[in-house]
């Protein structure tokens, strides 16, 4: 069974608000991932997770947001960003949809770090107009299972963007989408620089888009691995919360 918002009519909705109040939303970035990541990575891969979750916890899922706050990555072709008011506006008005409809406990899976401050803020906003709902940001790649399977495998190789981890994921969900990417060898990055960075800045700092990785290590396998574990930490979240 799907529990895809997308593919549900409206009375299917109301039937389920009558059982549950919870629902998913996925968000990302359409941004570079270095030369051998995909740019869609942070909303396909958090989006992907989220399905899955939905599909075991039996929860709705919102259409994922493609788009974050990924300004510093504008010097490389193909990102696309939403400045950081723009992009607590759109999500303030998206869940102020949901919560017109009944849904109060919103599960926010996330794939892209420059995301992070703005969706807290958004959420202070929500709740500053004494909105009665409940927020559980999970940035998947945080999740400290999915921390330890990169720190035995990648080591300090993962890196902190175009990461090890999240090229995998990909490569595991997407397969098709690498088949036309070259097979690289990688140079250590700059680990001294400050933040954050202007576009020009960050080219400057990391010339082909990594921050410290070595994407040369991923793989589907690993994907595949570090896809299941996100999912069941996930997954174990929300089973507690409705317990509780």
């Amino acid at each position: 069974m799907t529990y895809n918002l997308a593919e549900k009519t409206w009375p299917m909705i109301e039937n389920y608000l009558k059982i549950k109040n919870s629902i998913l939303l996925s968000v990302g970035s359409t941004e570079q991932h270095g030369p051998t990541g995909i740019i869609g990575i942070d909303y396909l891969s958090s989006w992907e997770i989220a399905k899955k979750v939905g599909e075991e916890t039996g929860t709705l899922v919102a259409p994922p947001l493609c788009f974050g706050m990924a300004q510093h990555h504008m010097a490389f072709p193909g990102t696309m960003s939403l400045t950081p008011v723009t992009f607590i506006q759109v999500i303030c008005e998206l869940i102020q949809s949901l919560y017109r409809h009944g849904f109060r406990d919103f599960t926010v899976v996330n794939g892209h770090g420059g995301n992070i401050p703005s969706l807290n803020a958004a959420f202070s906003q929500i709740l500053g107009n004494d909105e009665e709902c409940r927020f559980r940001l999970v940035n998947w790649w945080h999740l400290p299972e999915v921390q330890s399977y990169e720190n035995k495998h990648f080591g300090d190789k993962n890196g902190f963007h175009a990461t090890c981890g999240e090229i995998s994921v990909t490569q595991y969900t997407h397969p098709e989408a690498y088949k036309e990417i070259p097979k690289l060898k990688f140079e250590a990055t700059t680990s001294e620089h400050p933040w954050p960075l202007s576009p020009i800045q960050f080219r400057k700092t990391f010339p082909d888009g990594r921050m410290g990785s070595d994407p040369s290590l991923a793989t589907a396998a690993h994907g595949e691995e570090i896809f299941k574990i996100a999912v069941a930490a996930i997954a174990q979240k929300l089973r507690n919360n409705t317990k509780g």
